[in-house]
Formats: structure tokens, sequence, C-alpha cells
């Protein structure tokens, strides 16, 4: 997707130029057999100012080109990096996005009191984005560069002379804009009659200081006699978030450079400006991001505490589970670490797989564990069966997670279209998988033989009531059965 943003106050004219002149270099990727079409549109698509674009590059499948969506984006990036006349940018849609952002920028909105204290505000921290090498084309969506003429009435000399404030718009209306003065009916057809001053008159400051008004006594009068003028730059594009005016920074990121990278350049960048002058929000990826990572954690804690639950059911015990479960975090480290030799981010993607990672690391625990209390059933001592339950489980553990580590290497090395997201996954499952392996063999028996000291075995209870009806009954005595 391409996006174009010219000067403000550019014509039609104008950003059609810019958009004839973009399709030489979107034929290119058409003619080598990346890009089955394109299109290039202004106004932007959905409508837009005059001054705005937008293009669209359909790129082939993936079996006909050997780049990825996002390394022509950054191709296509640093051939437009050279437009002098427009903004022009180019970024790849990605599989959540809400409003048309991308998903491979970053916005941080930030709202005040006034534009122009914000716009200072931001000013440090988008000149820090731009020397970042990890951040494309930051910038902001509020340039005052529009002209504006503003006209200040003076009440006293109006009053001196008996020139009426409606006496003024009306002059100014008709000169900067037009006025429906009556109507005359011909063929049996109304039409309107519209005062408006020749396009030639109305140019510039000069047309409206030779402006005369009326008085009140019917004399005319320059306009500059009751007004100040002044030119300055200004917005067309005014915006507000909850009854604030806000301004967006946006910086689309270079291939390596995570969102959550950009936003932690960001805070710390916030954090060296004046506080209590501006309120930060995040919005696009960076918004979705945050809202997906807690719904995922409050996921997280939650499947941690079900599977807690239902194996203290099964074993009948706090402390068996509580030795299980230490074997999440392993997978967990072993997950985070395949992320970072992977040079990916800990998103929505990976989330998921540390979830699923959560029923694969408790299953390592659950075989030695179970097995332990077997045979701490059948009379053995806590070392005698932790050493035993590790080297008969041995076998299984190891098939067990070597089916599943295997059964995430497709997911890992994947390519085509979405390969990104799957790779995650399988890259998570894959690394946590091993690292559980490998760890719960060595973690699990020890913290068993820390903890199970504080708890007895599942049928000890049952072994004793049997124990003390056995020396009733050799000793000729009737077991009293009766409870309490």
């Amino acid at each position: 997707t391409l996006r174009v943003s010219g000067p403000e106050g550019a014509g039609f004219d104008y950003t059609r130029k810019i958009m004839l002149g973009l399709e030489p270099i979107l034929a290119e990727y058409r003619e080598n057999g990346e890009a089955a079409n394109y299109l290039v549109s202004s106004p932007g698509f959905g409508g837009g100012s005059y001054n705005s674009g937008n293009g669209v590059l359909n790129l082939s499948d993936w079996s006909e080109r050997s780049r990825s969506a996002d390394e022509i984006a950054q191709e296509l990036n640093g051939k437009l990096r050279g437009q002098t006349d427009a903004q022009v940018n180019a970024s790849t849609p990605g599989a959540f996005q809400r409003g048309g952002g991308n998903s491979n920028s970053v916005e941080m909105i930030v709202t005040g009191a006034e534009y122009g204290p914000i716009y200072n505000w931001l000013q440090p921290i988008l000149a820090a984005a731009q020397e970042n090498p990890g951040f494309s084309r930051p910038r902001l969506n509020y340039e005052p560069n529009a002209p504006r003429l503003l006209v200040d009435v003076d009440p006293q000399k109006a009053a001196a002379l008996g020139v009426s404030s409606q006496q003024i718009g009306r002059a100014l209306e008709t000169m900067f804009g037009s006025r429906r003065a009556t109507t005359y009916i011909k063929g049996g057809q109304e039409y309107d009659v519209i005062l408006q001053t020749d396009r030639d008159n109305r140019r510039g400051v000069a047309d409206l200081e030779a402006l005369y008004v009326s008085t009140g006594a019917g004399q005319l009068v320059p306009l500059s006699a009751v007004v100040t003028t002044q030119t300055s730059g200004d917005t067309p594009d005014r915006r507000r978030l909850d009854r604030q005016r806000a301004i967006t920074l946006q910086a689309d990121l270079n291939p390596g450079t995570t969102i959550d990278d950009a936003v932690a350049f960001l805070n710390a960048e916030v954090a060296k400006q004046p506080q209590g002058l501006a309120t930060i929000r995040w919005g696009g990826a960076a918004r979705d991001q945050q809202e997906a990572g807690s719904a995922v954690g409050w996921a997280f804690a939650l499947a941690l505490l079900l599977v807690f639950l239902v194996l203290a059911a099964q074993f009948e015990s706090w402390i068996t589970p509580a030795v299980i479960m230490l074997t999440v975090p392993l997978a967990a480290a072993g997950g985070l670490f395949g992320l970072l030799m992977a040079g990916s981010s800990l998103n929505i993607y990976s989330q998921i797989g540390l979830i699923i990672l959560i029923g694969v690391a408790a299953k390592n625990g659950i075989l030695i564990v179970e097995f332990a209390n077997q045979l701490r059933d059948q009379g053995r001592s806590i070392r005698e069966a932790i050493i035993e339950s590790s080297s008969l489980r041995l076998r299984p553990i190891i098939m067990t997670s070597i089916a599943t580590a295997f059964g995430a290497l497709p997911l890992m090395l994947w390519q085509g279209a979405g390969a990104g997201s799957r790779q995650t996954i399988g890259v998570v499952i894959f690394t946590g998988a091993i690292f559980a392996t490998m760890l719960t063999l060595f973690v699990v028996p020890v913290i068993y033989g820390v903890l199970a000291r504080f708890t007895k075995s599942p049928e000890y209870t049952a072994r004793k009531i049997e124990e003390w009806e056995a020396q009733e009954i050799a000793e000729g005595k009737t077991p009293d059965m009766t409870p309490g």
C-alpha cells in the first residue's frame, strides 16, 4: 500500500502529476513478475483531500516471486526516498489491522489543551525518531504550513466609522466566498443570483485592503480602516481524541524492528520531555498488540490455574501439582530463547505458542511424578522412587517430546504467505518442548525429592488402615470401623 501526501493547499492537478510519476516505478514490479497489477488514485481511496493519494501494488503468488512483501516494501521506500515534491510511503498490511492501519508501523497519539504546545513538545521526539535507523519516514499528522489569513476587526474604529460587524462579514463573504443575493425567473425556471468577487481580485492581502464597506450613513470606507490582517501557517486537519486536541506521530518500521522496540524507544524519548504538558496514548498496531497482550496474559494465567486445579483434584494434593507446574517456566524460557535466536518478538502468535506449551510441559512432569507416587505406594523411599521413575520414564518422555517438537517443525520452516505468524508459533513450541524436556529430567526429580517429604503417598492412608486391620485380626480382635 502506498500513501501519498503533498503540500498543504496542493490541488488535484498537482497530486495527479505525482501519482502518474509513480506508475513507472510500480510497473517495474509487474514487469519482473513480482506484482500482478497496481492501482493509483487521487484523492485517496474513500475520499480525502486533494493533496493526498493512495496506491496499491498487488503482489504475485509466493510461487512466482522470491522476496517477501516486507522486502519489496523496503526496496520501494528506498526508491521513493528521492521524492521531494510529496511524502510517499510504502507499507504492508497486517493480518490483524483495524481502520486501515498498518501493522508494520507505530502510532503515538499525543493529546493536550492546544495544538501549538503539543506540536512544539513533539519536535525533539520527532527528531530522535528520524535519527533512529529502525524507523522509516517518521511524521506528524499536523503540519502548520497551509496559508492562513487572519482578519481582526477593531471594534472601536468600526464603531467610530459606523460600520457594523455584519457589514464587514457580508463584505468578506462576498469577496472570499459567495452570497446568494436574490433569484430571477426565466422560461419558467428559477435561478439564483450569486454575488462573488472576480477570482483575479481575491488572491491576496492587497485585494482585501482594496475592498470598501458601507457605513450606516451610506458612505464607503476602506476595509483596511477597520480591520488588521495577519498571515500565518495552519493545518486544515484538526483532530481530537476524547474532546482533547490530538497530534499523532507515526513511523513505519524497518525489518528487524518490532512494535515493542518502537514503543520502548518512544517511551524513553517521552521521559526526556517536560511532563504534564501532554498525554500519551498508542494507536494502530501498538494499541492492538497491547490489548491482545493483556487478553492473552489473562488467558495464560487462567490456563495455569485450570491445569493446577485439575492436577490437584487428580493427585488429591497441593504439593504434587506444584512440582509438575514448575516445568511450565522451563518451557516458557525455552520458547523465549527461541524467539530471541530467531529475531522475533513477543507478539500475539508467540503468546499463543506459550499457552500451548503449558500442556506440553506439564506432560513431562506428570509422567515422572505419577510413576514416582505409584512406587511410593509400593513402599519405596522417596529417593528410590524418584530415581527409578526418572529412569523408566526417560524413554516415553523423550519419544513424546520429539513427536511434539517435530510436529512443530513444519510450522517453523514454513515459507510463503503468512509464514511469519506460523514460524513464530513453530519456534516457540519447538524450542520450548526441547528445553522443557532437557531441564525437566533434572529439575523435577530434585524438586520432587525436596517437597515430597512434606506429603504422603496417595495410598498411604489406605495402606496404614490395611496394616492396622491385619494387626487387629492377628491379635484376635475385631476391628472397630465405627466412624469417630
